[in-house]
């Protein structure tokens, strides 16, 4: 991962903090670098770098780390250039059976399904909600 991607990782996990924060619920780093939420949930961030092949498709690879087994791969593609975010995909780990995704830039509902602007249903997700409002 290049120096740029790498200063981005801690601004992306420190945005889900916050949005996870506010949404009203509690977030905690763990020392492996998953965020635990309400204690009932893992999310690990993956950020996915642009590649453009030869006939000028662009492609991004995705390593889903079965060792730290997150709930949730909050997986971030970056933009043809590498330098700013097009969009997230929030995977779950139920779903992924593979180590590695290749995505392009169109993949079809089974994996679009997961594709998201922002990372408000990250933080949606997370929100408390007491059961009477569920009910």
């Amino acid at each position: 991962m290049n120096r740029s991607l790498r200063a981005l990782h801690p601004t992306v996990i420190n945005t889900a903090i916050a949005g996870i924060t506010e949404a009203g619920a509690h977030v905690e780093v763990q020392s492996n670098g998953l965020l635990r939420v309400n204690d009932e949930f893992t999310a690990s961030v993956a950020i996915a770098r642009c590649l453009m092949t030869a006939a000028g498709s662009l492609r991004w690879h995705i390593h889903l780390d079965a060792g730290l087994s997150p709930d949730i791969t909050v997986a971030i593609r970056m933009n043809e250039t590498n330098q700013s975010i097009l969009d997230y995909y929030l995977l779950p780990s139920l779903d992924m059976t593979a180590e590695r995704l290749r995505l392009s830039e169109s993949n079809g509902v089974s994996l679009d399904c997961y594709r998201f602007d922002d990372l408000d249903y990250l933080f949606e997700m997370a929100e408390r909600m007491s059961l009477r409002e569920v009910a």
